[in-house]
């Protein structure tokens, strides 16, 4: 998911492409139509979809948080595991047309959304858990710091991080997109009428990853299922 900011071009694109992409997006995480990759490529992605939501689960019900922030909510793909086992959740995404999605989906009353640019926008509470799924990889490298910063601003003493995120798998995006560039950046993403956008997409590695967030004093543990997910948990070092 994403959300953008009027002094980049390519972040307005984004977010244009994902407001444009609304009705179509489940059918990249549930393999239909231009993502469908044949029974025996499907079953590998959702031998993976099961790692990271069994991993999710197993987290949330080991720390249990009460109050959750997830950024880039979406449609609600993870909004339906996140908040039946929190009591508060805010879910901030810059797209009013995946919100509405989302709101149906999942459709309880402890969840509050917010529609907001994601790099302009300050939490106004703190949380026990911070929550980004498939968000981190549409950041620009020269805004990742800056996001952690507010995580960190975001977060109680003792609150958790959890991303899950795309890792480098040509499989993994749409048979008429062009394979996937390590070191690109910035791709470019086509719906289903033809039309094309530019997006960011930065392929994290769990090593780099961790390394990366060691040096801003988060203490991290991310891995990667066999093919198509990063997943794992960070934590605000104090010192």
């Amino acid at each position: 998911m994403s959300a953008a900011s009027s002094t980049d071009p390519v972040l307005d694109e984004q977010i244009a492409y994902y407001r444009a992409r609304a009705a179509e997006y489940d059918q990249w995480w549930f393999r239909e139509g231009r993502f469908d990759r044949g029974a025996q490529t499907n079953a590998l992605w959702f031998d993976d979809v099961r790692d990271v939501e069994d991993a999710f689960a197993a987290f949330l019900a080991r720390t249990r948080p009460q109050r959750a922030l997830e950024l880039a909510c979406g449609t609600g793909l993870w909004t339906r595991h996140l908040a039946p086992a929190v009591a508060q959740l805010t879910a901030v995404d810059a797209s009013a047309e995946v919100v509405a999605i989302n709101r149906a989906r999942v459709a309880r009353a402890n969840v509050d959304y917010v529609l907001a640019d994601l790099f302009a926008w300050t939490p106004a509470a703190r949380y026990d858990l911070v929550f980004m799924g498939f968000w981190l990889s549409h950041v620009p490298e020269a805004r990742f710091d800056a996001l952690w910063s507010t995580v960190r601003s975001a977060l109680r003493p003792g609150g958790s991080v959890y991303i899950i995120d795309s890792a480098l798998e040509p499989t993994s995006t749409a048979k008429d997109h062009a394979r996937p560039d390590a070191d690109a950046g910035v791709v470019t993403r086509k719906l289903n009428d033809g039309r094309t956008f530019r997006v960011v997409k930065l392929f994290h590695e769990p090593d780099a990853l961790n390394a990366r967030l060691a040096w801003l004093r988060f203490d991290a543990a991310i891995g990667r299922t066999p093919r198509y997910f990063i997943h794992g948990a960070a934590r605000a070092r104090d010192d």
